[in-house]
């Protein structure tokens, strides 16, 4: 693991961690606003949340991100300057880029953070030119930087070949993205959107369950700054035809999910499948925050 400072990231030890629990993932789309009694599934079971989310949901248990704009934003304390990306190309050992040179002023939300909130960055092996872009995944030694000012956070990568490709990408048509799904923290497979990245972190975390909300939507994404259309690429449509393969039943909608049900036969899971209380939410926030 050349270049890696190994003490910060995922490893064997969090290996089936999860068995024997179920998790709660609320993401960005229209459905998360319609669960029942949200504040209550948080402070009862092991919920996750992405990008953004974490504004409105802060006493969630893991958070997970990865874009360097919104990495940046939650994990940087002072107020910094990002550039608008119109294009280019970002390489190991050189890049062009096109931007509109007019500053972006973003202040740093550090303090939402939680001490004993369990945090992952899914960094990217490079470039690491995109740091002042709007663009990209943020690349691993910032991260590590990141895991260094930051109590409780924890990087994984996500795969990217050496010609700046995110491929392959989760498909049932590319076996490779099956046969090794979840199996390796330092090689997530790319799927399109963060879900990819979550649940392939959650079945190397051994959970029995998963249980999603404000995924698979029609309509508007919460999950970041402005309120918009979410519009599914081809990469998301194959990942959820992938992800359902993987997890059969264990993965289902508390609400939401229709779009997957346009795909694969994605379950509607029952509100009496929660937890009621703290009990095995806090054994397992116990052994994370010891890892």
């Amino acid at each position: 693991m050349m270049g890696f400072c190994i003490m910060f990231y995922i490893n064997k030890n969090w290996k089936n961690v999860a068995n024997g629990h179920n998790a709660v993932c609320i993401f960005g789309g229209p459905s998360s606003k319609q669960t029942k009694n949200l504040n209550t599934i948080i402070d009862n079971n092991f919920t996750i949340t992405v990008n953004h989310n974490i504004q409105y949901y802060p006493n969630v248990s893991m958070y997970i991100t990865a874009d360097n704009a919104l990495a940046r934003e939650y994990f940087e304390s002072e107020e910094f300057c990002l550039f608008k990306f119109n294009g280019g190309v970002m390489l190991p050992d050189r890049a062009i880029a096109n931007y509109d040179p007019t500053p972006i002023w973003i202040q740093g939300k550090r303090h939402i953070l939680r001490e004993d909130l369990i945090k992952v960055i899914c960094c990217s092996m490079f470039p690491v030119f995109n740091h002042s872009f709007t663009t990209g995944q943020l690349a691993k030694h910032y991260g590590e930087e990141f895991c260094k000012q930051v109590p409780n956070t924890h990087l994984c990568v996500e795969w990217k070949q050496d010609d700046g490709q995110h491929w392959p990408t989760l498909s049932v048509d590319l076996p490779e993205t099956i046969q090794r799904y979840g199996k390796d923290p330092l090689k997530i497979f790319p799927g399109g959107n963060i879900a990819s990245l979550v649940f392939q972190l959650l079945w190397y975390m051994g959970f029995d369950n998963v249980f999603t909300t404000g995924f698979g939507d029609s309509g508007t994404s919460l999950g970041y700054n402005t309120e918009n259309y979410f519009q599914w690429s081809n990469e998301e449509l194959h990942s959820i035809v992938a992800h359902n393969k993987i997890w059969g039943d264990r993965l289902k909608s508390l609400e939401g999910g229709e779009l997957c049900r346009q795909y694969c036969e994605f379950p509607v899971a029952s509100y009496d499948e929660l937890e009621q209380n703290q009990e095995k939410k806090k054994i397992l926030i116990n052994k994370l925050l010891e890892l």
